[in-house]
């Protein structure tokens, strides 16, 4: 959709970052985690710049077994869209694991990581491409 209305991307982008803040308040509330101020300024770009490397790089495979592999029309089929929400949520995970929280304490980061892979995975791309048109 991104490719087809690239406009779009000005609702997408204060989109995620929105959900990324929101969840990141949320987690910091719930996990009881002090200088909730500096942990916000300190890790809001990177979980946000991760998230949307992995939304992209799903995506990406999705369009290349789409096109390449004539595997139908993204959205529509559940065995092109589900792996590749699957895979977005793990580099999700990965990302914020092994860099984003890597200072972290290894329980907090674990917690935390898990949550963002869950509650950020992209679940726009269950949306059926056909409604589009």
């Amino acid at each position: 959709m991104l490719l087809l209305f690239p406009q779009v991307w000005l609702i997408v982008l204060p989109g995620n970052f929105l959900i990324d803040s929101l969840v990141l308040l949320i987690s910091m509330l719930v996990l009881k985690i002090g200088d909730k101020k500096q942990w916000y300024i300190k890790y809001i770009f990177p979980i946000f710049a991760f998230g949307m490397l992995s939304d992209i790089i799903g995506a990406a495979y999705m369009l290349l077994m789409m096109i390449g592999f004539d595997m139908g029309r993204m959205g529509d089929e559940w065995y092109l869209t589900v792996p590749a929400l699957l895979f977005s949520a793990v580099l999700i995970f990965v990302f914020n694991y092994f860099i984003t929280f890597r200072k972290t304490e290894r329980k907090l980061r674990l917690k935390l990581s898990l949550i963002f892979a869950i509650v950020t995975a992209p679940y726009t791309f269950l949306v059926p491409s056909s409604w589009l048109y």
